[in-house]
Formats: C-alpha cells, sequence, structure tokens
C-alpha cells in the first residue's frame, strides 16, 4: 500500500493489494486480496472493492461500524496491562 492520498479509520485492505496515486479510502469499507486500485479511485465508506482494475463489487451491512468497534474494543483488551496483586 504506497502511494495512498488518505486512509480513513476501519478500512479492511487484504493481502497483495495496490493502490493507486492519490487514492482515497473512506472509513469502514473493504479491499478484497489482490486488488489494483487505479490513480484517484475513491472508495466509498461502507463499499467492497476487488479486481484489476479494483472496482464496487458490493456494500457491507449496515452493522459494520459497530461490529468494528466491538473488534477494536476487544482487541485493546489485550493489551492492557496486568494489575499486580
Amino acid at each position: 500500500m504506497a502511494n495512498a492520498a488518505h486512509i480513513d479509520s476501519y478500512v479492511q485492505i487484504g493481502k497483495n493489494c495496490v493502490t493507486g496515486r492519490q487514492c482515497v479510502l473512506k472509513g469502514y469499507c473493504k479491499i478484497l486480496d489482490n486488488t489494483v486500485l487505479p490513480p484517484g479511485t475513491v472508495v466509498p465508506p461502507f463499499t467492497i472493492f476487488s479486481g484489476c482494475p479494483g472496482l464496487f463489487s458490493g456494500e457491507l451491512p449496515e452493522c459494520t461500524q459497530e461490529l468494528m468497534i466491538d473488534i477494536t474494543k476487544s482487541d485493546y483488551q489485550q493489551f492492557l496491562p496486568l494489575t499486580q496483586v
């Protein structure tokens, strides 16, 4: 992932993806494995992009935001220091 102009929060980027210059990845979007986004691509929120060239291929469910927040909170709990007794 090089040359991206902006990547918002909660963006899922698959393996072996490439972004062209000045791409904008809005929050809560998903880029599937092996996707190549052409220069200047704007990926809207709650969408899925795939392919070469990377194109719209679906929408994420409305509950995506809540799921991502829950996952983030769960991951954060693993990094809290253990209290000593």
